[in-house]
């Protein structure tokens, strides 16, 4: 590129052109560093001419001398051949001196071509410049270079404005001149280094952010060579950061907040509930009209659904605030299963459905996994279950997906006969407080914390729960577990190969998952929904030869229970074992069905354990009376029996309903109650006591000396005095994990979580 001639700052004269007659006639080429083939050619011809016309006249000169008569001749001759040779030298110097000289204008000429090229990098260079000046200049960014002493060599017009200063106050001098509030030169990198941060710079304007960057520097030798920084301006981003840092702040701060406060307010509630429900339950084991019964049993009913609401929240503001660990223990999985299902029994024989667990024999019976919280996923999930289920029943079913050595992946399926679940409403259901028939008209109730709650706890296990609809009606939740599979102890399985066993239940959920687990123990079952059915399917096997050994009759189907014996028995022709199946409410009828003539009952819902030893049983000695095994839930009477020893226990209580509740029903089993109000009473009756107490209940929370630090004090007089160590007991509304590991560790033996109902009560003692 060439510049115009006014703007060229290295203007060069044009060159003449003078390669005159010697370029014309071809002596040398232009541009070119070399002669010519034709002025070599020239060259060579003019030499050999006058080399030739030399030795011709030596040799005229030669034959004069031997032949004096030739010297008119020779004389000539030589003298025109020397001129001749003369002519030839001159002419070989001229060209040699045209050939120089054009080498010369060539050289010149390059010479001014090089010329001109610099001149025009320099101006592109100079272009250059400007441009990037003119970028810096219009980003805003602060632009400083420094050389390898940390001098400024070079700041741009915006780090100037902004701090208010002129070049010569920053040019040749650090930047520490520079009202910045942190150092820049620190400790410099290797070659390439990149170093980044935001620091706070003191403006005319006010101390503003920017992210600063320096490009460090150092040469191949290790010399260390300039600095390049630039700084952008992010006081808008930095602002809005400390603001969510703030806000994030804040928030954790509600959240704490809010979970002491639902802590505070769950641990009050539980104090009054403790009295409430723990009354109303002895209220209930005395003698009332119907009336008063209904009443007592709406209160206990209302109280129940109240505490289960103060769970919820509680539980859901812990896991919100992700304050809850697991907590892995050996398991049996069938047990807290089959647990899980008696508990809710009751609801569900209330409305009217079955409910059942189904668990597969592959299922491991010894797991590690935090059983509480796997219990209250699966009470959410099969509570549900059965509050929107009318018709139908319940299904808790458990089986093995993959098996290895040392874990199972273990599904567990919750289906209900209910209304079933929109799949678009389905994600909408695990939103907190979020219910199925949510609007004004819903008949349900609850808070809507329950499938929120379980989906967050089974994500915190590895998994997630699904909800899809069940065919023919209902809904089907799901969610697998991987679980570390513990060695059972070695037992002993009942067989029942070759056995033959008729069940009769109404159409529902129970029978097909009764005849299920038959059928895993190796026998033959079949089921029917009405009485006229069975004893047509009886007769029917007698007549073929293959009567059955055993048949489940449901009460609810049973009417008058002899009639309906004596029918089966009359159509078989002969005594078969027959076992009645009752709900938990109906084990007043145990006495009066075993003088009718059935040899065993099982109480729904009903375990496989039991089933298949009670079925086993009857095929071998039918005319016995056999009781279901599990059968351990027997009511209180309404006048508790004393007990045969009587217990010193000491109670340490500050509440005085819950104090009132507790020694009721101690001192209704036939033990000694001494009372007192705080820690430190508790503690100095211990040690003034001169033999132990057997027994201890306290109270975590007291005025003065609370239930842990005595519970130390405890512990540590019993070291002292080598005295036997006492059973403590803590009865707590605190039901913070901490709390009761603290407890724990403390020396307390037991946890009893208030509400501590009469019952739980006395199994302790009963222990």
């Amino acid at each position: 590129m060439s510049l115009p001639a006014e703007s060229n700052p290295y203007p060069v004269d044009p060159a003449p052109d003078v390669r005159g007659d010697a370029s014309r006639e071809g002596l040398s080429a232009p541009g070119s560093g070399e002669p010519t083939d034709r002025t070599r050619g020239k060259r060579v011809a003019a030499g050999f001419l006058a080399t030739l016309a030399g030795l011709v006249a030596l040799f005229a000169l030669a034959i004069a001398y031997v032949e004096p008569t030739t010297v008119p001749v020779a004389v000539p001759i030589t003298v025109i051949l020397a001129g001749l040779s003369l002519w030839g030298a001159s002419r070989i110097d001229a060209i040699r001196y045209r050939a120089r000289l054009d080498a010369l204008k060539r050289e010149k000429r390059e010479l001014a071509t090089t010329l001109e090229r610099i001149a025009d990098t320099a101006w592109e260079l100079r272009e250059n410049e400007e441009r990037y000046r003119g970028l810096i200049d219009a980003q805003g960014d602060l632009v400083a270079h420094r050389d390898a002493e940390g001098r400024v060599t070079f700041v741009n017009p915006a780090f100037l404005t902004i701090f208010g200063l002129r070049e010569t106050d920053v040019l040749g001098k650090p930047l520490t001149v520079v009202p910045i509030e942190e150092a820049h030169d620190a400790d410099r990198g290797a070659p390439g280094d990149l170093a980044a941060r935001d620091v706070k710079l003191m403006t005319q304007s006010g101390p503003r952010w920017f992210a600063w960057v320096d490009i460090r520097i150092r040469g191949d030798d290790g010399i260390l060579g300039p600095m390049h920084s630039v700084a952008r301006d992010i006081t808008a981003r930095k602002e809005v950061e400390l603001a969510l840092v703030e806000s994030r702040e804040k928030a954790e701060a509600a959240s704490k907040a809010k979970s002491r406060f639902l802590a505070t307010v769950s641990h009050e509630f539980r104090t009054p509930l403790n009295g409430i429900l723990g009354l109303n339950e002895l209220l209930l084991e005395t003698r009332l009209t119907p009336v008063q019964e209904t009443y007592a049993q709406g209160v206990q009913s209302s109280g129940e659904a109240l505490l289960g609401l103060i769970d919820d929240m509680l539980d859901f503001s812990r896991i919100e605030a992700e304050r809850f660990d697991l907590r892995p223990e050996v398991t049996n999985l069938a047990g807290l299963l089959q647990a899980i299902v008696e508990l809710l029994a009751a609801r569900a024989h209330a409305r009217g459905i079955d409910i059942v667990a189904d668990i597969d024999p592959d299922v491991p019976s010894l797991v590690s996994v935090d059983a509480t919280r796997l219990r209250q996923v699966l009470v959410n999930l099969v509570g549900n279950g059965v509050k929107f289920t009318e018709r139908g029943g319940v299904c808790l079913a458990a089986g093995v997906e993959a098996a290895g050595d040392e874990t199972a992946t273990v599904v567990f399926t919750v289906t209900d006969t209910g209304p079933g679940i929109d799949p678009a409403d389905a994600e909408r259901l695990f939103s907190e407080f979020e219910q199925a028939d949510a609007g004004p008209n819903r008949r349900h109730g609850g808070a809507g914390l329950g499938l929120a709650i379980s989906r967050r706890i089974v994500r915190r296990m590895g998994s997630d729960v699904t909800v899809a609809p069940r065919s023919g009606g209902g809904s089907v939740f799901r969610f697998a577990l991987e679980l570390p599979v513990e060695a059972p102890a070695p037992g002993e399985e009942t067989s029942l190969d070759g056995r033959r066993v008729l069940v009769v239940m109404p159409q529902g959920e129970e029978a097909p998952a009764l005849v299920r687990g038959l059928e895993r123990a190796g026998c033959e079952a079949r089921e029917v929904t009405t009485l006229n059915a069975a004893a047509a399917l009886v007769g029917a096997a007698v007549a073929a030869g293959l009567p059955y050994d055993a048949i489940l009759l449901d009460r609810r189907l049973a009417g008058d229970a002899a009639v309906a014996l004596a029918r089966l028995q009359e159509a078989a022709g002969q005594e078969i074992g027959a076992a009645i199946l009752i709900e938990p409410g109906g084990r007043d009828e145990i006495d009066g069905l075993r003088e009718t003539g059935f040899d065993a009952y099982l109480v729904r819902p009903i375990r496989r354990s039991s089933l298949v030893r009670i079925v086993g049983e009857l095929a071998v000695s039918p005319g016995a009376f056999h009781m279901d095994p599990e059968d351990v839930r027997v009511r209180q009477p309404e006048t508790p029996g004393r007990a045969s020893t009587g217990l010193d226990v000491l109670l340490a209580e500050d509440n005085e309903i819950s104090a009132l509740l507790a020694r009721a029903v101690v001192e209704g089993i036939g033990h000694t109650v001494t009372m007192v109000r705080d820690g430190e009473a508790a503690v100095a009756a211990v040690r003034d006591r001169a033999t132990p107490f057997p027994l201890i209940l306290m109270d975590l929370h007291m005025p003065g000396l609370d239930g842990l630090a005595a519970a130390r004090a405890i512990r540590a007089w019993e070291a002292e005095s080598g005295g036997p160590r006492s059973r403590l007991v803590a009865l707590t509304a605190d039901v913070v994990p901490e709390t009761q590991e603290a407890a724990r560790a403390a020396g307390i033996d037991t946890i009893l979580e208030k509400p501590v109902s009469p019952d739980t009560l006395r199994r302790l003692l009963a222990d």
